[in-house]
C-alpha cells in the first residue's frame, strides 16, 4: 500500500540493516568530508592492533578496561567486521548478545544516528545543566510515562532522567523507597533475592549476594544487616509456585511492617537467565500493596524491547511502585538511565538525587529516537518524514519494531536454540529466559549444568566469531531486533565450530 506522503510502498518492511551513509542524500554530505580530517572512513590512530595490544599493561588496569583481542573496524546490525589482534586474521563477528545489553536496535541504527546528526546540525545546546529546561527533556519524559498510563493516570507517575547507569538508577530507587518509609521507623528491612545482580556501585553490590563465580566481593563495607535474601522465586514440578516461593510470600506477609522495599529483577540474567514466575510477581504485588511495601523492579537488563514491551509491567500486567532501568534506553548511543516511580515514592534526599550528568541532550535525542523505532512515530511526525528514507525504515517507523520485528526475531531465536539442542544434546541443555533474553544451559561431562563449560563456550566463541556471554551455568543469548535469519545461520555455524572444538580439541584455524 503506498504511503500518502511519500508514495512509497510501506506494506512489507525490509529487515536488512543498512548504514546511514548509504542513503544518497546523506552520502552527499559524507562525500564532502572525504580526504579531510573529518573523513568518516579515516582511522583514529596509525598503530596496528598488535601494537595497541602490546601497550595494554602500561595503558590499562586489569579487568574490564583492558582492550580485548578482537579488533572492531566497522559494524552494522548484529555483525562487526574486524580482526584478531594478535594474528591480524580477519573476522566477521556475529553479536548475539546485543553488545552485552546496550543495543536493542543493533549497531549503527540509521534512525537514531540520523536524529542525532540532525540535532548536532541544529543550534540547540548539546548540554544543559539541570535547572535549565528544554522541550526535548519534557517530550521524552511524557513519552516514557505514557507507557504506564493503563495502570493509572500518567501524572500519578514521575520520572527521574538524571542518572547515567543502571547502578545509579537502582541506588536512587532504593533511596526513594527509604525516604517514603521515614514515618515508619520499624521499616528498616530490604527484601532481595538470591541470584540477582543490581550493579557495581557500593550500595548496589551490598544488596546482592556474593557470587564467587564472578569474583564478586564487598567494596569498602563487608555487609549490611538489614537486607534479607530470599530464595530465587521458582515453580514446582507440578507448575505451581515452589514451597520456598510460597514461604517467601508468607514471610513478607507476616513481617511486612518491617520492610521498606522489595527489590527484584523480573529476569535474573546472572542466575542462568531465570525468569521469575508471573504468578509470583502477581502475588508479590498483592502482598506489597496490602503491607504498604514499595515494590521495585530492576529492569536494567530487560526493559525497552527485550520482552516485547517498553516496561515489563506492560507484558506481565504487574506494575511496580518504582522501575529502575538504563542501557537499552539509548540503544548504545549515549549513557542514560531512568527511574520511574509512583508519586508517593518520588522524593529523594540530597545529595543522592542531584547527579550532575543530567543535561546530555544527545542521550535524550537517542532515547526519543529509540521510542520512535520501538513503538512507532507520532502520526503527525510520520507524515512529515523525508521522501528519501528507504521504504523499509519508513514502514518500521510507522508501526514500530515491537509490532513488526519482535515476533519475527523471537521466532527465529526459538528455532535457533532448538536446533542447537538437537545438534549437540550432550552439551546444550534446556533453555531459559523470556523473549529476546534467553539462556541455554551448558552441560559438563557428567550431564549436569556447568558454569565452567559456559565460560569456555563464551571464550572460544569470541575466537570463532560469535559473541555470547556466560550467565551462571548458561550461555547468555540476547539478540537485537535487527538480527536477521542470515545472522542466526552464521552464528549457528560459529557456535557449532565452538562446540566441536570444546568436545574434540584439535589444532584450530582462525575464522575467515
Amino acid at each position: 500500500m503506498p504511503d500518502a506522503h511519500t508514495g512509497q510502498d510501506l506494506t512489507t518492511p525490509d529487515d536488512t540493516p543498512f548504514h546511514l551513509s548509504s542513503i544518497e542524500s546523506i552520502r552527499k554530505v559524507a562525500a564532502a568530508l572525504e580526504g579531510s580530517c573529518l573523513d568518516p572512513g579515516g582511522r583514529p590512530a596509525d598503530r596496528t592492533p598488535q601494537e595497541h595490544l602490546a601497550g595494554n599493561a602500561t595503558l590499562f588496569t586489569a579487568g574490564g578496561s583492558v582492550a580485548r583481542e578482537f579488533w572492531a573496524d566497522t559494524a552494522l546490525g548484529s555483525r562487526i567486521q574486524g580482526s584478531l589482534a594478535r594474528t591480524a586474521a580477519p573476522v566477521e563477528m556475529v553479536d548475539l548478545c546485543s553488545m552485552t545489553c546496550n543495543t536493542v536496535l543493533g549497531i549503527n541504527d540509521p534512525w537514531v544516528k540520523l536524529r542525532q546528526a540532525a540535532f548536532l546540525l541544529s543550534e540547540q545546546p548539546h548540554y544543559l545543566p539541570a535547572r535549565i529546561g528544554s522541550d526535548l527533556f519534557h517530550r521524552v519524559a511524557h513519552r516514557i510515562l505514557n507507557r504506564l498510563s493503563r495502570f493509572k493516570a500518567p501524572d500519578d507517575f514521575v520520572i527521574n532522567l538524571r542518572q547515567c547507569n543502571g547502578s545509579d538508577a537502582v541506588e536512587l530507587a532504593l533511596h526513594a523507597a527509604w525516604r517514603a518509609a521515614r514515618g515508619a521507623p520499624r521499616r528498616r528491612r530490604l527484601a532481595a533475592f538470591q541470584g540477582s545482580y543490581h550493579g557495581e556501585s557500593v550500595l548496589a553490590s551490598l544488596v546482592c549476594e556474593d557470587d564467587p563465580a564472578y569474583g564478586a566481593g564487598r567494596a569498602l563495607v563487608d555487609r549490611v544487616d538489614n537486607v534479607v535474601h530470599f530464595p530465587s522465586p521458582r515453580c514446582a514440578d507440578g507448575g505451581g509456585l515452589s514451597a520456598e516461593s510460597l514461604a517467601t510470600l508468607d514471610a513478607l506477609e507476616h513481617a511486612g511492617d518491617e520492610y521498606f522495599a522489595v527489590l527484584i529483577e523480573p529476569i535474573q540474567w546472572r542466575n542462568s537467565v531465570h525468569a521469575v514466575p508471573p504468578e509470583f510477581l502477581r502475588r508479590l504485588r498483592e502482598v506489597c500493596t496490602r503491607k504498604s511495601i514499595c515494590l521495585v523492579f530492576d529492569e536494567v537488563q530487560n526493559a525497552f524491547g527485550y520482552t516485547g514491551t517498553v516496561f515489563f509491567a506492560e507484558s506481565s500486567d504487574v506494575c511496580p511502585d518504582i522501575v529502575a532501568t538504563g542501557k537499552a534506553l539509548t540503544s548504545g548511543h549515549g549513557a542514560l538511565a531512568i527511574v520511574v516511580a509512583r508519586r508517593e515514592f518520588a522524593e529523594v534526599e540530597a545529595p543522592f538525587g542531584s547527579k550532575t550528568n543530567s543535561g546530555d541532550m544527545l542521550s535524550f535525542v537517542a532515547v526519543d529516537a529509540v521510542m520512535d523505532r520501538l513503538t512507532g512515530m507520532l502520526p503527525e511526525e510520520f507524515a512529515a518524514l523525508p521522501g528519501w528514507l528507504p521504504p523499509g525504515l519508513a514502514a518500521d517507523l510507522r508501526a514500530g519494531l515491537l509490532a513488526t520485528a519482535y515476533p519475527r526475531v523471537t521466532g527465529m531465536l526459538e528455532d535457533f536454540l532448538a536446533d542447537l539442542q538437537h545438534r549437540f544434546p550432550s552439551l546444550v541443555g534446556p533453555a531459559s529466559g523470556l523473549g529476546l533474553m534467553r539462556g541455554v544451559a551448558m552441560l559438563g561431562p557428567d550431564g549436569r549444568p556447568s558454569g565452567h563449560v559456559a565460560g569456555k563456550v563464551a571464550d572460544l566463541g569470541l575466537r570463532h566469531g560469535v559473541y555470547v556471554r556466560r550467565a551462571g551455568h548458561s550461555v547468555y543469548v540476547k539478540p537485537s531486533l535487527s538480527t536477521t535469519g542470515a545472522d542466526f545461520e552464521l552464528a549457528g555455524d560459529r557456535l557449532a565450530a565452538t562446540f566441536h572444538e570444546l568436545l574434540h580439541p584439535v589444532a584450530r584455524e582462525e575464522p575467515k
